[in-house]
């Protein structure tokens, strides 16, 4: 399976995260695509106000849905 994160300000990534979602699709295999608006190139953990800073919930929500993490007691 494959989580695809990306900004749409991305001039780097936007559309080729686009482009390995549609070929993921195509080969039948799993795949979760997220694409913000704003962000830009590299926002890793740097909170900036904006949508994107709550990535790494959607990531964990992805991996709870696969049973790849173990529920918090």
């Amino acid at each position: 399976p494959m989580f695809i994160l990306c900004a749409s300000d991305d001039s780097l990534f936007a559309m080729r995260s686009i482009d390995l979602y549609a070929h993921w699709r195509e080969a039948k295999r799993k795949v979760e695509l997220h694409l913000y608006n704003e962000g830009g190139h590299g926002f890793g953990m740097n909170r900036r106000g904006l949508p994107v800073d709550r990535w790494i919930e959607r990531f964990g929500e992805w991996l709870g849905s696969l049973g790849l993490l173990k529920p918090s007691p």
